[in-house]
């Protein structure tokens, strides 16, 4: 069968999209590729395809087991000739999956693995090298390649093993493939997989189909998210992103509470779960999943009308691969985002705990922590995006990931907060409230944001601070901020916000000055929010 026969018997689509048919073009000429491009673009059909048209097997890596079982599902239910190799597969399924590949033209054109199965196999290796010494390895295919990045929002160790697949099988084309990336890990991605002259596809980051919302997280928030399913989004698919596993499970319990068909979906959940929840949520029977960042990678359900995140986000690479889950029909979706910065504190502890405890070798152990401070860099990029309310967000996202665009507050057309927001936004000046944090945080040592906020406010339980200039300077302002003025300092590198773990175990936020805030005090910066 010829392309267009393949294109419409097998996958049931009349033509490519442009960037489609490059990829292809560029694939069936065996070059090294590079795809970046938005989640529900149509990445998958770029290696899919060739793979039915040309001789020999191609095979996928990927980083998740749930995303490879969900693909092979998809296609051997379009008739594709298709298999998987991973640690949960039955003894009797092994044997079969190794008897294909033992023939001497295998009839499996699509092998889905992860890294360890196929790298770390010696008995997988054996028999990829026979495929390859009699030329019958088409390609490897690195899916979600940015988890092979340090730099990446959802780096994976074990993928760092595929850096040898180069030198175990020279010729053989790689094709990487991932939804998010900016040019460090672009770079990264190229350098451990020594793409050779790759050639390289990037579509733009803008998704004007999403309706992209950041709202306050407070205690009602719960019941605000079981209104909106009741009603704005009544039997409509939604996805709730949650930090921690608990928190899932809170979640789907308390939205059980009000009537949501509801269900928990995270990494420690038995395979059999995982896939219980997961098979209900796409047939409809459940109508929200509530997820941790384990659920995500591959998902492939057109029909996802909101995404909600109940919790930080760790990057903005981890946000926009999230929020990609909504509205991959095309057809308009929200992603709404319920903020507390103390997430960020939340996040910031573990990330130290995690240092604490890095015990490996020293090339390595700095490696982490390295890794660790860049993830904190990334949190703190995050609280910025969502800070900043002055910028279209859209816009702000495709700037991220080295899009520049050029465009104003008002160009998606109220598809976000910001634009929606912005006849009634009013730039305050905030310059003198900032000199006065910053003169309390110099006269006053170990503070946190608290004490500040305390001392300027005036409270009583601060009387012994009655003797700086400013205390109570603040105290009959309406409408005034301190918390937001100050968060927006951190962001902005005025003030340093350190976290220390007290003798008993306790947690301590502690506030510094950068040398920057002295332009602050002598009056060579104004800060306008």
């Amino acid at each position: 069968m010829n392309i267009q026969t393949q294109l419409e018997q097998v996958f049931g689509f009349k033509s490519l999209k442009p960037f489609q048919q490059e990829v292809i073009d560029s694939m069936l000429m065996d070059d090294d590729i590079l795809v970046i491009s938005p989640t529900g673009s149509g990445k998958s059909l770029c290696f899919q395809l060739p793979a039915l048209l040309q001789e020999g097997m191609t095979i996928v890596l990927s980083p998740l087991r749930s995303l490879i079982y969900d693909q092979v599902e998809a296609l051997k239910s379009k008739g594709v000739n298709c298999d998987l190799l991973n640690g949960d597969l039955k003894v009797k399924d092994r044997a079969r999956v190794y008897g294909e590949l033992s023939k001497k033209i295998p009839e499996i054109k699509l092998l889905y693995s992860t890294p360890e199965s196929v790298i770390c196999n010696d008995d997988t290796m054996t028999l990829i090298k026979n495929l390859h010494k009699n030329g019958l390895l088409a390609r490897f295919v690195l899916d979600e390649a940015h988890c092979i990045s340090t730099w990446g929002h959802d780096f994976r160790p074990n993928y760092l093993k595929v850096r040898n697949i180069r030198n175990e099988y020279p010729g053989v084309p790689i094709i990487a493939l991932t939804a998010t990336a900016t040019n460090k890990i672009e770079a990264d991605m190229k350098d451990i997989l020594n793409l050779q002259n790759p050639k390289i596809f990037k579509r733009s980051f803008l998704r004007e189909n999403l309706n992209i919302t950041i709202e306050d997280r407070n205690k009602d928030t719960i019941k605000t998210i079981s209104c909106l399913l009741h009603n704005r989004y009544e039997n409509q698919s939604a996805i709730i992103y949650a930090h921690s596993r608990k928190e899932c499970e809170k979640l789907s319990k308390s939205l059980k509470e009000l009537g949501i068909k509801a269900d928990f979906f995270h990494a420690g959940l038995s395979a059999k779960k995982r896939n219980e929840v997961q098979s209900g949520w796409l047939v409809n029977d459940i109508q929200v999943i509530c997820a941790t960042i384990a659920f995500g990678m591959g998902i492939d359900k057109a029909d996802v009308r909101v995404v909600f995140h109940y919790n930080l986000p760790k990057s903005i690479e981890g946000y926009y691969q999230e929020i990609g889950r909504a509205g991959r029909d095309g057809e308009p979706a929200d992603c709404i985002l319920y903020y507390s910065y103390q997430d960020k504190i939340v996040y910031e502890k573990m990330h130290l705990c995690e240092m604490k405890n890095n015990n490996s070798n020293p090339f390595y152990k700095q490696k982490k922590i390295d890794n660790i401070k860049y993830q904190i860099e990334k949190l703190y990029d995050m609280i910025g995006f969502i800070e900043n309310n002055r910028d279209c967000r859209h816009i702000l996202l495709c700037n991220y990931f080295c899009e520049k665009r050029k465009e104003k507050l008002g160009f998606c057309e109220d598809r976000c907060d910001s634009c929606r927001n912005m006849r009634q936004l009013q730039l305050t000046d905030y310059t003198e409230l900032c000199k006065s944090i910053i003169e309390t945080i110099m006269t006053k040592k170990d503070v946190n944001k608290t004490k500040v906020k305390k001392i300027l406010m005036g409270s009583k339980t601060e009387k012994n601070s009655a003797d700086y200039k400013d205390y109570g300077k603040f105290r009959r302002e309406k409408g005034v901020n301190i918390d937001r003025v100050m968060i927006h300092l951190i962001i902005k590198k005025y003030i340093k916000e350190n976290l220390i773990k007290t003798h008993n175990g306790f947690w301590m936020e502690k506030l510094e000055l950068y040398k920057k805030s002295q332009k602050i005090l002598n009056g060579e910066k104004t800060i306008k929010i």
